[in-house]
């Protein structure tokens, strides 16, 4: 995940607990409507961008809506927006009250909240791999360690060229499989 996309989660996340320091104001893209199967209840996928006392924050967020009482919803799941709409989560209801929030493989989701007036919210990956989801967390640490390692390099060779020696090398970014989500 881009650390700009992880600010702007987490300043999104706190937008929803911490106390309002000014009006907080919100632009929400169209949505992807799914409707229940009885059609009591719909998710909305939209992004959703909002004001923050120190710019603004972005997340893609899934909304369980009364079909009756559009007014009457709640977001249930939050996370940084991909690179590609085509990325957007997925929903599949797999009854009344259960649903599925489907998100690719690579995705940066945390958990949705579990339960919403009765339904169930479970997270499911698209092409499930742990294993690529487990390479890609590796990556993404070795890329920090290398940024402190080029920066004591750098400071290392400002105070003596010759001891610094090479520049450490940049991990190599595994090939990986974004595993999208077929509708």
């Amino acid at each position: 995940m881009k650390i700009t996309a992880l600010i702007s989660l987490l300043a999104l996340t706190a937008l929803s607990t911490a106390a309002p320091a000014a009006e907080q104001i919100c632009d929400r893209s169209g949505s992807k409507s799914t409707p229940s199967p009885d059609g009591q209840w719909i998710a909305n996928v939209q992004e959703e961008v909002c004001s923050t006392d120190t710019g603004a924050a972005a997340g893609i967020t899934v909304v369980i809506a009364s079909a009756k009482d559009p007014e009457h919803g709640k977001r249930v799941f939050i996370m940084p927006v991909p690179r590609s709409r085509e990325d957007w989560p997925r929903i599949r209801w797999q009854g009344p009250t259960a649903m599925e929030v489907r998100v690719a493989n690579l995705s940066a989701a945390s958990p949705p909240q579990p339960e919403y007036e009765g339904i169930r919210i479970a997270l499911a990956y698209c092409n499930d791999s742990p294993d690529d989801r487990a390479r890609l967390v590796a990556y993404k640490a070795a890329v920090k360690q290398w940024q402190k390692d080029v920066s004591a390099w750098v400071k290392l060779r400002k105070e003596n060229a010759e001891a610094a020696g090479l520049i450490p090398p940049r991990p190599e970014e595994p090939r990986l499989s974004p595993g999208r989500c077929e509708d």
